[in-house]
């Protein structure tokens, strides 16, 4: 696992040749901005005061995380944290909203308190095996003969995706029914917010290297009992077991890079060892809407 600041900045003469004075690559202009990424802290702090100099805020810039394929599959629980998206629940701009879910304990101030009481529906049949839709971060959508072959062996319920245009369900695919685990998670780390018109928590989304791990799991996936967004946005986060996401990687539901490995509380202060240099003091997010980065590494074409 590697940390690292991304930069990219329009560059003038004199920083470019300062930059080059580091051994790092880049041209004056506008038209030759591209970005790139200082792994090594000590190099990051000696250019912080030249950035500070430049009055160029890399504060607003984000902390990556890069994990090797290894790290990733030798986790024993990893979160979703990026996959397909097949488009927007239907009807548009919130009128999904009511027709699918039972929005009586809704918080209006900060979207937490949905419970759905209907299927999905969608202009058109996806695209891809497995994925998500756009404004909903903690649902899954599969094909029907890739739920046959790898979630209903492992006792993973389903129910229908609809069709806008008639209301007709869609044959070949289906959304998954994923639990909500009971048990909480050690977000000490993580930043929150306090919902002033319902008092319920709901934490940055953000991701520090390895993600933490309920101390008792359930099977193979389940939902965070924690919420996560900002505004109006609120989900949980998705956990997947090291066994199903091998079933998902080999029938080519999702790339490695697609999940983020976890860890229990014992072992992430071992497992993240160097990432509070990063965090702290000064290097800290500024935009609460920012996420840390979970790049994709170098090896993706495996």
């Amino acid at each position: 696992m590697k940390f690292f600041k991304e930069i990219c900045h329009n560059w003038d003469k004199n920083q470019v040749q300062i930059l080059h004075q580091h051994n790092i690559d880049v041209k004056e202009g506008l038209e030759n901005m591209k970005m790139f990424r200082i792994y090594d802290i000590n190099l990051y702090k000696e250019l912080k005061p030249y950035f500070k100099k430049w009055k160029y805020n890399d504060d607003l810039y984000e902390v990556g995380t890069e994990f090797s394929k290894k790290e990733i599959l030798s986790a024993d629980y990893c979160i979703i944290e990026r996959c397909h998206s097949f488009g927007y629940p239907m009807p548009e701009n919130k009128g999904y909203l009511h027709n699918t879910y039972n929005t009586k304990n809704m918080c209006k101030k900060c979207g937490t308190g949905l419970i759905q009481k209907d299927d999905f529906r969608l202009r058109r049949v996806p695209k891809y095996p497995f994925g998500g839709i756009e404004w909903i971060y903690d649902e899954f959508f599969v094909q029907t003969d890739l739920y046959e072959k790898v979630f209903k062996p492992l006792g993973i319920e389903s129910r229908p995706l609809r069709k806008y245009k008639d209301d007709s369900i869609m044959e070949t695919y289906v959304q998954l029914v994923i639990p909500v685990i009971d048990e909480p998670l050690d977000l000490s780390f993580y930043e929150y917010q306090r919902c002033p018109l319902c008092g319920v928590k709901k934490y940055d989304p953000m991701t520090y290297g390895y993600f933490p791990l309920q101390e008792h799991p359930l099977p193979h996936i389940y939902k965070s009992k924690e919420y996560f967004g900002d505004g109006f946005v609120a989900y949980r986060k998705i956990f997947v077991s090291a066994s199903l996401c091998d079933l998902m990687i080999k029938n080519k539901m999702m790339r490695y890079w697609g999940f983020l490995p976890c860890a229990k509380s014992k072992e992430l202060s071992i497992k993240n060892e160097g990432m509070l240099e990063w965090i702290e003091p000064g290097i800290k997010r500024l935009n609460p809407e920012a996420h840390i980065i979970v790049a994709i590494p170098d090896d993706m074409s495996s």
